[in-house]
């Protein structure tokens, strides 16, 4: 694997026994789209001796033009090996060609033949004439324990994804839960807000339609003062001794007096009536605001349950891809299963701001 940890070759190492054409290479590259986390590829190489697999991974986030210069340089170093790759497969085909012309040279052709096959990351062939020397039996035990350890490595880390994944998808389902309970409790509180809304505007109607009665009748006590102070200036103006006039006149002052009390109670009672529906009405539009803020909540909270229920089949389609995946890929001699795990482009929307509450309107007395 080169330094950038994105990308790396390996051999697999057959007995000699068996022909050039079953070698394959397993390739671990940087992965095609940010869609999936792990996905597996079988390419034949272009000689056709070999088969490659790659696997893809998936890369970090951010700093995507050093990862774009990383891919681009992978690439070209690719291209650069096929190319070696297909040079020294030429020249071990010429050597070989030119070792059945001339049998004299053959030791040094098999040293040279072994060195090209390492180079070109392959075990010798089991069609050469001689036996292989002990260093190439070293480099095809090291290659062939390399493949282990990375088949092992790569199983730990679809296992942790695996329960990565699980762990998500539990974590998603409990905050779902949440949501609902609390939309459900919103959706119940909302209904007693517009309950109460409701008995209160009845409340106001009703005392409105006394506080119109108490004004009638307080316009008609207004009128009936008026008459008798003038009918007392009428009988002080005449100013006569008769004592009926007189007991009239106190009976009037009485009349008048009771009916100036009964005036100021009225006007008590229709101050504090007056008190009581700037009251109701204030109340009234708390209310109203408090209603308008719960609904607002419950749009939001049904929002984030819609992107949640969204999300969580994306999740469960994705698993069924990763099943029928695994299914497909059962038949490879390693044994080797990967997993396709795409969490998505979460987008996380911002988080409402709250609510302004809205101004309070008081009723000012004038």
């Amino acid at each position: 694997m080169n330094g950038t940890r994105n990308w790396c070759t390996l051999v697999d190492v057959h007995p000699e026994g068996q022909t050039a054409a079953g070698r394959k290479t397993y390739a671990m590259v940087s992965g095609r789209s940010t869609g999936h986390s792990l996905a597996s590829e079988l390419v034949e190489s272009n000689d056709g001796h070999e088969e490659i697999i790659k696997v893809y991974l998936k890369g970090r986030s951010g700093d995507k033009m050093i990862h774009e210069k990383n891919i681009n340089q992978l690439k070209s170093e690719v291209q650069y090996i096929q190319e070696a790759r297909n040079c020294l497969q030429k020249l071990r085909e010429d050597i070989s060609s030119k070792l059945d012309r001339d049998p004299g040279d053959s030791l040094q052709g098999q040293e040279i033949q072994v060195v090209l096959e390492k180079a070109n990351g392959l075990n010798p062939s089991s069609t050469t004439r001689y036996s292989s020397p002990p260093e190439v039996d070293t480099y095809i035990n090291e290659d062939a324990e390399s493949l282990r350890k990375t088949v092992q490595d790569l199983l730990v880390k679809l296992q942790e994804v695996e329960r990565q994944h699980q762990s998500d998808r539990a974590a998603f389902e409990v905050t779902l839960s949440r949501y609902q309970r609390e939309a459900e409790q919103s959706q119940v509180a909302l209904q007693r807000a517009e309950d109460r809304v409701g008995q209160k505007e009845a409340d106001v109607g009703e005392l409105q339609k006394r506080l119109l009665g108490m004004q009638a009748e307080h316009q008609a006590l207004l009128a009936k003062v008026r008459e008798g102070e003038r009918a007392l200036e009428e009988l002080q103006s005449k100013n006569t001794d008769c004592q009926t006039e007189r007991e009239k006149a106190a009976r009037l002052e009485k009349e008048v007096a009771a009916l100036r009390e009964k005036i100021h109670h009225l006007d008590d009672m229709l101050k504090s009536q007056q008190r009581k529906v700037r009251q109701m009405i204030e109340q009234l539009q708390n209310s109203k605001a408090v209603v308008q803020s719960k609904d607002s909540t419950i749009q939001e909270l049904k929002e984030k349950i819609a992107y949640l229920e969204a999300e969580n089949l994306e999740m469960h389609d994705r698993m069924e891809h990763l099943i029928e995946k695994q299914i497909s890929h059962g038949h490879f001699s390693t044994q080797t299963w990967t997993k396709t795990e795409n969490l998505g482009s979460v987008r996380i929307s911002k988080p409402p701001s709250p609510n302004k509450p809205m101004p309070l309107i008081r009723v000012v007395e004038t």
